[in-house]
């Protein structure tokens, strides 16, 4: 690699090749399901306790962890991905003149309609997708924009392996 000097720099390159920050989140189309997995656990617990005296009723406590892993998948298959790009405030206020008439909620389901990458969606479906999936999971997209727009940029390291030193039993 060539060392670049500020006299060879090419900024406008450099900003060609830039990007916007952006940050995703995960929200589950089904968390109504954790209620009947929070169910299926005490009655797994329970069997788990009872079958020290004796064998379950009900099919045994097999039955009652598979029904626990199908429900289990079925609320991990209902997971939706969005991302989200920031916006600077310039095009935030633009937004909120576009659409005059509106009230602070309704300009930001428009904002954030509008910096949403994925899945593409209307301002009229973010305020079903706020009903419908429960304010604290919508309350994450919401955090993601914030982040998107107001965050430094870093990456953390903390899934990378640790290297193995000789005080936490690995070699050196």
């Amino acid at each position: 690699m060539s060392d670049v000097t500020p006299q060879d720099f090419d900024l406008e390159a450099w900003l060609d090749d830039a990007d916007r920050p952006e940050r995703a989140v995960t929200v589950y189309r089904k968390a109504g399901l954790i209620a009947e997995m929070d169910i299926l656990a005490q009655k797994i617990q329970n069997a788990d306790e009872e079958e020290v005296d004796g064998p379950p009723m009900g099919g045994g406590v097999g039955k009652l962890r598979g029904d626990y892993a199908k429900l289990a998948q079925q609320f991990h298959d209902s997971a939706l991905t969005v991302r989200v790009q920031s916006r600077t405030m310039k095009e935030r206020l633009e937004l909120e003149k576009a659409n005059p008439g509106l009230d602070s909620e309704g300009i930001g389901f428009v904002v954030l309609a509008d910096a949403i990458k994925s899945p593409k969606a209307s301002a009229a479906q973010l305020e079903k997708m706020k009903t419908v999936i429960g304010e604290a999971q919508f309350r994450l997209i919401i955090r993601a924009f914030n982040s998107a727009c107001d965050d430094l940029p870093e990456v953390s390291a903390d899934f990378l392996p640790k290297p193995s030193t000789r005080g936490d039993g690995g070699e050196s």
